[in-house]
């Protein structure tokens, strides 16, 4: 571990018997400066006691603004202990605020027992949707503390479920692109293919690597996919899944470098008879939305279709495609049809597809609380699982 990252975590510990000895030296200090100005300037003691008042009013508002910032914490602090003591519900609760982004103030301790227990848990392999949790929650791991959360990336990403098979490996992969910036030879090494890796999580790979592509030489970047290519075609993978990973490669570059043909190219390759290649489409739909956020929303509308195959239809649930979905909510003139897909995702017959969008719930709340309701109290009441009816029902305790 870095030297900074010694000093940052120090400090962490100690922020709040820091800030409250700053606060008395600074009162301190002003105190004797006041005085000293009274003296040379021949001021009354009046004035010096009214001075003294308002510098000291001041400073103690600095100091109870910062408790009052402080205790957005500690939910986090305080769920810690029930994490260290392993309470599942608590746990899963810590997880749904870290996947919903909404967490400002990303301070836990004792830091390093919390990160300790969720290593412990992602060893385990009988609690699939807890290491699923654990993998969504990765972006805001990463901004708590970045060595740690490489610890849980690196168990993750030999993770192997007997019935979801390498599915949280891809998923660990997907939340690299966060921290492509602050790391890259961490990311170069995690996504080089392991043995038991299959197509879905080649396909996270190759995004990852493009993300890489924007932030390092490009000739680097094609060597490594080239390199890639060649590893696919010796795994027992069939024409039709190599033939997605080179149109996923092209989608991408078309995507930065020309949106206009990439509307097209999205429009051409929707219906095309390779499921893989239908499936790299609706996992990059999310990119258009800057460009034209109607045409997004017409292709999301696409591939969650009754008709089509689970695995075409999860990407949409995909926690970067669901928030482009409730950024849209902002928008007057599509907000109803963003609904109208949230609730398609919220009623599929595939359990994963309601559960990854239910894990985006509390940001719903936060840009429409009476659609948020609603679709709390639709999940707990109807949701054939029930892990999710009572994630559902520990919700609406909150808001009502």
């Amino acid at each position: 571990m870095s030297f900074k990252a010694n000093i940052r975590r120090w400090l962490r510990k100690r922020e709040g018997i820091l800030v409250e000895i700053l606060t008395i030296l600074a009162s301190v200090l002003v105190l004797v400066v006041t005085l000293l100005l009274c003296l040379l300037c021949d001021v009354s003691w009046n004035t010096f006691y009214e001075a003294c008042i308002v510098v000291l009013i001041l400073l103690f508002s600095f100091f109870f603004f910062w408790i009052r910032q402080r205790n957005k914490t500690m939910l986090i602090s305080f769920t810690s202990k029930y994490l260290l003591e392993e309470d599942e519900p608590k746990i899963d609760e810590l997880l749904g605020i870290l996947i919903a982004g909404r967490w400002e103030k990303l301070k836990i301790d004792p830091i390093e027992e919390f990160y300790e227990c969720l290593k412990r848990i992602c060893k385990k392999t009988d609690n699939y949707e807890m290491r699923r949790r654990i993998a969504e929650a990765l972006p805001a791991l990463f901004k708590i503390d970045l060595e740690e959360s490489k610890g849980i990336v690196e168990i993750l990403r030999k993770d192997w479920d007997q019935s979801w098979k390498a599915d949280i490996r891809r998923r660990t992969i997907e939340e690299l692109y966060y921290i492509v910036k602050r790391d890259k030879g961490f990311v170069k090494k995690n996504i080089k293919i392991d043995e038991g890796d299959e197509i879905y999580t080649i396909f996270a790979i190759v995004e990852v690597l493009d993300e890489l592509k924007k932030q390092s030489k490009i000739k680097d970047a094609e060597r490594i996919f080239s390199e890639l290519k060649e590893e696919v075609q010796k795994m027992k993978f069939g024409k039709d899944e190599e033939d997605a990973v080179s149109e996923l490669w092209n989608l991408l570059d078309l995507i930065h470098s020309d949106p206009d043909k990439a509307l097209e190219s999205f429009d051409r390759l929707k219906e095309n008879q390779n499921i893989y290649i239908q499936i790299c489409v609706a996992r990059n739909v999310k990119h258009l939305c800057k460009k034209s956020r109607k045409k997004t929303l017409e292709l999301m509308e696409h591939f969650i279709g009754a008709e089509k195959d689970k695995n075409v239809r999860r990407p949409i649930a995909k926690e970067d495609s669901v928030d482009c979905l409730i950024d849209v909510l902002h928008d007057k003139n599509l907000c109803e049809k963003a609904k109208a897909i949230i609730w398609r995702l919220i009623r599929d017959l595939d359990g994963i597809i309601r559960i990854a969008t239910f894990d985006k719930i509390e940001k719903i709340l936060d840009v429409d609380k009476e659609f948020g309701d609603e679709i709390i109290v639709y999940v707990a009441e109807n949701d054939p699982y029930q892990k999710l009816r009572l994630r559902a029902e520990n919700l609406l305790k909150k808001v009502s």
